[in-house]
């Protein structure tokens, strides 16, 4: 009685096995997601999931463990390997596979003829399926022996030449050999004798990823209708979108991904990277200190996080982490990027010289694009507004070089930079011969551009009113050497004061037109034409009837108002 029970224990554990084996490798439930993540080459994902299983029958058990063997040995932790290999075997005798992996490992040790009775052993326990003999053409491909892969697959072929395993184990080869076309065909086969076979789809899409991504999503939407929870498939959707710039659905497809234990952290990466690149900068930053918790040397993420810092205002960190990732990022890898954001950085911690040295370091790394992002144009506009005014005349003038299309108002901006230039030689107490010649440079360069103003934008006041301040400035340094005013911006502010006048509706030109009229009763005064004086000073009135000056002076001159 007893030996009977034993030999019905043994038959019903063969008659499991083979219901196992031969339906192509459909295992057991508990175990197919953590095969799934193997057959894809998530190993790390794998493992997790199988030692995380429990109340296992037997034969899931014994799957698990052979599973753990196989991922072990990619890990490259062979003891464990072999460790969980036997373990499968001392679970469940019958279970055919945990001599395959014992027989991988005694392969791998040049241990032949120990390895083919451990294959011919795991075979006996079911000869009629083909899956024995693919997986142990697996384990010959692993070894490149692909002489003896080839004959276990003709086994598998007379067995059932329908089997899609078969075409797998052929397209793998055919990989390997970088044969991609016929490779392609041997998946295909696969699928056409199981559509259900989630691995064929998966490798064909990865065939496609990089020749024609939107036949490789076509393949991957199969997949997903299949199994909608496939992990693998969505991190190959995810790259695909990312490299199509398709940026939400690749943070959707990689959500779904690195939800898993274990996946790579190439993933979780880019979908750090892909928070930053559609904005989403408080998530972003979270993300990155997740990604670098585990990878502290990702200079990659780090880079980003100084950028990142920059979005968020968060100046003074940013230009810390900024510095600090140039530093340990070798010179050669530094990008121009790296010293736009920089220079915004220290532009926004009051660091000029920082600025305007690492834009100038943007321009060499990459003058191209410098010039199409207008960057010494951005470095004028800098340099002006901290007050450095001779720097924003020669950013502003190799910009002009570069940029055959500025506006009206680039011109305007040169000039007031010039002006500004000016100003310091004019206010100057000691001015030598250089410092007139720098002047008066600075004098020629800031009325031309307000010219060109004008050239553009004949009805607006900005170029009329640019041209009679600069000339004014020549007013000032001539009446200071010889105290006469000389009247060098006399016809400018004639030409400006129509334009003012016909654009003063809303009266907010009131304050420009009364310098225009002070200037020339000034100068009216200089050359003793009182009455043109009086005129001038009862326009003022005019605009503002308690204009002390214009008060005083009709007094003076006795004239009624």
């Amino acid at each position: 009685m007893i030996k009977e029970m034993k030999m019905n224990r043994r038959k019903l554990l063969i008659f499991m096995s083979l219901s196992l084996v031969t339906t192509g490798h459909l295992f057991a439930g508990s175990n197919e997601k953590g095969i799934d993540y193997y057959r894809a080459e998530l190993y790390d994902a794998a493992k997790i999931f199988f030692l995380q299983q429990s109340n296992q029958s037997v034969l899931e058990q014994a799957e698990n463990y052979y599973y753990l063997g196989l991922t072990y040995y990619q890990l490259n932790q062979g003891d464990s390997a072999s460790y969980y290999y036997r373990k499968a075997i001392e679970t469940a005798p019958e279970y055919p596979f945990g001599y395959i992996g014992e027989g991988k490992m005694q392969l791998k040790s040049k241990n032949v003829k120990v390895a083919e009775e451990l294959f011919k052993k795991a075979n006996n326990f079911a000869k009629k399926d083909p899956s024995i003999q693919t997986t142990i053409a697996e384990v010959y491909v692993d070894v490149g022996d692909y002489n003896n892969a080839k004959i276990a697959l003709d086994k598998a072929r007379k067995i059932n030449n329908k089997y899609s395993g078969i075409y797998m184990v052929e397209g793998d080869i055919l990989m390997k050999q970088e044969k991609i076309g016929d490779a392609s065909s041997r998946y295909e086969n696969a699928i056409h004798f199981n559509k259900s076979d989630k691995l064929a789809y998966l490798r064909i899409a990865q065939v496609y990823k990089d020749i024609n991504s939107d036949l490789a999503l076509q393949y991957l939407d199969k997949l997903l209708g299949i199994d909608p929870n496939y992990i693998p498939a969505y991190a190959l959707i995810g790259d695909i979108n990312r490299d199509k710039g398709m940026y939400n659905k690749a943070l959707d497809a990689y959500e779904k991904f690195i939800a898993i234990q274990g996946v790579p952290m190439l993933q979780h990466e880019r979908y750090a990277q892909l928070l930053f690149f559609t904005g989403q900068y408080e998530a972003a930053s979270d993300y990155f200190k997740y990604v670098l918790s585990r990878d502290p040397d990702n200079l990659v993420i780090k880079r980003l996080e100084a950028w990142n810092s920059f979005r968020l205002e968060d100046y003074a960190l940013g230009l810390e982490q900024m510095n600090r990732f140039l530093e340990i990022m070798p010179e050669e890898r530094h990008i121009y990027q790296d010293y736009t954001t920089l220079g915004q950085l220290a532009l926004k911690e009051k660091q000029p010289e920082l600025a305007m040295k690492s834009f100038q370091k943007a321009i060499e790394i990459d003058p191209v694009r410098a010039a199409s992002e207008k960057l010494y144009k951005e470095m004028a506009a800098a340099a002006f507004n901290l007050g450095l005014y001779p720097d924003a005349v020669k950013y502003y003038e190799k910009y002009f070089e570069e940029d055959s299309t500025p506006d009206a108002f680039d011109f305007f901006s040169f000039g007031d930079a010039a002006y500004a230039s000016a100003s310091y030689y004019v206010t100057s107490d000691n001015m030598t011969t250089e410092d007139e010649t720098i002047f008066k440079n600075y004098v020629q360069k800031s009325d031309k551009a307000y010219a060109e103003v004008i050239t553009r934008r004949p009805n607006v006041y900005y170029g009329y009113v640019g041209r009679a301040n600069i000339h004014s400035l020549l007013d000032k340094y001539d009446n200071d050497k010889t105290g006469k005013l000389p009247g060098h911006a006399k016809p400018f502010f004639e030409q400006a004061l129509p334009v003012l006048l016909e654009t003063n509706g809303d009266g907010s030109k009131n304050s420009l037109i009364i310098s225009a009229y002070n200037y020339l009763a000034n100068y009216y005064v200089s050359v003793g034409d009182n009455t043109s004086v009086g005129e001038y000073m009862l326009k003022i009135i005019a605009i503002d009837p308690n204009n002390e000056q214009a008060r005083k002076t009709l007094d003076i001159l006795k004239i009624k108002y």
